[in-house]
C-alpha cells in the first residue's frame, strides 16, 4: 500500500471511529435527557439557528413531547408563530455540550486560518456528499402503494423490507426488538413476523442473528481485535453465546474459522 493509499485508510477510519463517538455521545444525551435522536435534532437546531417554524423542526421530533418536558416552548401567533427553546433547555445545553465545545475550540485555537479554511471547505464538501446519499437511501424507502391485505399475503413489500434491513444493519450494536422492525413495516409483531417469514424464508430474529455473524465473520478475517471485543462489537451479550451462535449458522467457531477452518 502506498503512503496515499495509507493516509487515506488511515482518515477512513477515524472518520468511522469518529462517528461512532459521536453517536455514543448522543446516546448517552438522550439517556440523561430522555429524548430520542430526533428530538435532540430539534434541540440542536434551535439552539444553533434559533427560533423556528413548527414546519422547519426535524423531521420526526415529537413537539409535545419536548413541551411537556419544559424542553421547548411556542412563540407568537397564527402565521408566526415559532418554536424555541426554554432556559431549562438552554441549562442542559450549556452543562452536556458546552464542555464539548470548548474542547473543539481548544483543539483549532493553534490552526492557523490557512489550515481551518481548508478544513471548512473539505467539511462543506463532505456534508454535501453525505445529503446527496442520504437522499439516495431515503429512495429506498418510498414505499409504493396496494393494500395492507395484499403486503400481508405475500410478504412485506419492497420498501418495508428496505426499512426494516436498513434499520437491522444500522443497529446491530445493540438489542433489536421486533416491536421496533414491525413499526418500520406498518405492521403488527404478529403480521410482521409472518411477512418477514415469507420475505426473507426466516424468522426476524434469525436473520439478525445471521447479520451479526457475516458482520463478525468480516471483523475475524480484517482485524486482530479479540474475540470477546468482536462479540460486543456485532451485538452480542457474551463471547460464549457469540461462539454458540456463530457454530450454529457456520458450522465453525470463531476462532476456528479466524486460524483458517473451511
Amino acid at each position: 500500500m502506498s503512503p496515499r493509499h495509507a493516509l487515506l485508510a488511515q482518515i477512513g477510519a477515524d472518520v468511522v471511529r469518529f462517528q461512532e463517538a459521536s453517536a455514543e455521545f448522543d446516546s448517552a444525551v438522550g439517556a440523561v435527557l430522555a429524548l430520542g435522536r430526533e428530538e435532540l435534532t430539534c434541540l440542536a437546531q434551535l439552539h444553533f439557528g434559533g427560533p423556528a417554524p413548527l414546519s422547519a423542526v426535524a423531521r420526526g421530533a415529537d413537539v409535545e413531547r419536548l413541551e411537556l418536558a419544559g424542553y421547548v416552548q411556542r412563540e407568537g401567533s397564527g402565521s408566526t408563530r415559532r418554536l424555541a427553546l426554554t432556559g431549562h433547555a438552554r441549562e442542559w445545553i450549556e452543562t452536556l455540550w458546552g464542555p464539548l465545545q470548548a474542547d473543539g475550540l481548544q483543539l483549532m485555537a493553534p490552526l492557523p486560518d490557512a489550515e481551518l479554511k481548508v478544513i471548512a471547505r473539505f467539511l462543506g464538501e463532505a456534508r454535501k456528499v453525505q445529503d446527496r446519499h442520504s437522499a439516495r437511501v431515503a429512495k429506498l424507502l418510498q414505499e409504493p402503494g396496494g393494500t395492507r391485505a395484499a403486503r400481508r399475503r405475500g410478504g412485506l413489500s419492497a420498501a418495508a423490507l428496505h426499512r426494516v434491513r436498513l434499520f437491522i444493519e444500522a443497529h446491530l450494536t445493540r438489542k433489536i426488538r421486533v416491536g421496533e422492525l414491525a413499526r418500520r413495516s406498518g405492521l403488527s409483531v404478529f403480521y410482521f413476523t409472518r411477512a418477514f417469514r415469507q420475505s426473507m424464508g426466516m424468522t426476524p430474529h434469525a436473520y439478525v442473528q445471521q447479520r451479526r455473524v457475516e458482520r463478525a465473520r468480516g471483523l475475524l478475517s480484517h482485524t486482530t481485535r479479540s474475540l470477546g471485543d468482536i462479540a460486543l462489537a456485532v451485538g452480542f451479550s457474551s463471547q460464549s453465546h457469540f461462539t454458540t451462535v456463530f457454530r450454529r449458522v457456520t458450522g465453525l467457531t470463531p476462532a476456528v474459522l479466524r486460524r483458517g477452518g473451511r
